[in-house]
C-alpha cells in the first residue's frame, strides 16, 4: 500500500503510484495528495484515466482460457528449458539398386531410376533417383517415428531445394542437376544427415 504520493524527476505522480490509485490501494493521505496534483496536471489526469479504462478492461474479461493441451504444445515450442537435446545422426547406405541384381527383391523402378535406401538408427530413408530431361527428380520416404511434418533439405552444387513430408512422410524435390549433394531431414528432436549424396544422369 502506498503511504506517500511518489513523484517522477520530472514532477509527475509515478505510474505506480497512480495503479494504486486506479486500484483503491492507496492510502487516503497519498490520494488527497494525488488529486491535488491530478487537477492541474493533464499528462498524470490522462494516465490514470487509462490505468483505471485497463483495470476495468481486464475485470471483466470473460474469455475462455485455451485447452490444456494448446497451451503445453505453445509452452514446449517456445520454452528451450524442455526441449530435448537435438540429436544429430548420420545415415549409412544399406541398399543401392545400381549394385544389386534383378533377383534381389526391390520395387519395379523404370530403367532410369535408382533406389536407395539409408539407416539412422530407428529411422530408414528411402531415396528414388529418376533422370528426366538430363536432371534428377529425387522422390522418397522417411521411415520411422515423428516423421510427418519435418522437412527436408539437399545442397549442393545447384544451390538448396526443401521439401515438407506429407502425412505418410513421402516427399518430392524439384528437379536438380546430376553432382554431388548432402540431404538432411529436420524433426523435433533429431537431424538424420546423408553427407554425399552423388546423382547420376
Amino acid at each position: 500500500m502506498v503511504d506517500t504520493l511518489t513523484m517522477t524527476g520530472s514532477t509527475h505522480i509515478s505510474v505506480e503510484t497512480l495503479a494504486d490509485i486506479a486500484e483503491n490501494r492507496a492510502t487516503a493521505k497519498a490520494r488527497e495528495a494525488a488529486m491535488s496534483h491530478l487537477s492541474t496536471c493533464s499528462t498524470c489526469h490522462a494516465t490514470l484515466l487509462q490505468l483505471e479504462q485497463l483495470i476495468l478492461t481486464m475485470k471483466s474479461d470473460n474469455t475462455t482460457d485455451a485447452p490444456r493441451d494448446v497451451l503445453t504444445a505453445a509452452i514446449n515450442i517456445f520454452s528451450q528449458e524442455k526441449r530435448s537435446p537435438l540429436r544429430r545422426i548420420v545415415a549409412f547406405l544399406i541398399f543401392d539398386s545400381r549394385n544389386t541384381g534383378p533377383a534381389f527383391g526391390v520395387r519395379s523402378l523404370p530403367a532410369a531410376s535408382r533406389q536407395m535406401l539409408y539407416s539412422a538408427e530407428e529411422t530408414d530413408v528411402e531415396l528414388r533417383i529418376t533422370v528426366q530431361n538430363d536432371e534428377c527428380i529425387l522422390t522418397g520416404q522417411v521411415i520411422g517415428e515423428g516423421c510427418a511434418g519435418a522437412h527436408i533439405e539437399i545442397s549442393g552444387v545447384a544451390g538448396t531445394s526443401k521439401a515438407i513430408l506429407n502425412d505418410v512422410c513421402e516427399f518430392t524435390l524439384p528437379p536438380i542437376p546430376a553432382g554431388n549433394y548432402s540431404l538432411t531431414v529436420r524433426m523435433l528432436d533429431r537431424e538424420i544427415e546423408i553427407p554425399e549424396l552423388e546423382l547420376k544422369v
